[in-house]
């Protein structure tokens, strides 16, 4: 599995960088490595990405159901249109907004994020944040 730096991490998941928003969370990351090109996307895309708070798994069909990728401030995604999200590319500085349909966390406490890309290298995403209010 990947390995992303702690260093790497902070710029790429700045302190405001999770908010709770109506129905559960947005989480923002900042592309800083350098540019990110969505090859394929599997018909089974909800089956290579596994997420979890506080050591707690969310729960896969309210990822299935309710999941949505954000880039460019216009064009959003889910497991439902994800085929439209291959050949996409973004650049360094580009953000990523992820909603996550989550209910129980509460703003103004620290949480233990992981997001899991189950890919032929598989890569982990670890951050501890802040949740801000929106």
């Amino acid at each position: 599995m990947s390995y992303i730096p702690k260093y790497i991490m902070k710029r790429m998941f700045p302190k405001d960088a999770v908010k709770k928003i109506n129905g559960g969370l947005e989480i923002t990351m900042i592309n800083v490595i350098s540019p990110l090109s969505v090859d394929e996307v599997p018909d089974d895309v909800e089956n290579y990405i596994e997420a979890s708070i506080d050591g707690k798994p969310v729960d896969k069909e309210a990822l299935k159901e309710n999941l949505k990728i954000t880039v460019d401030e216009d064009k959003s995604f889910t497991y439902k249109n994800a085929k439209e999200f291959a050949g996409y590319v973004i650049p360094v500085g580009g953000k990523i907004k992820i909603f996550v349909p989550v209910e129980d966390i509460e703003p103004g406490k620290e949480h233990e994020f992981e997001i899991i890309i189950k890919t032929d290298n598989p890569f982990q995403l670890s951050f501890t944040r802040k949740v801000m209010q929106e």
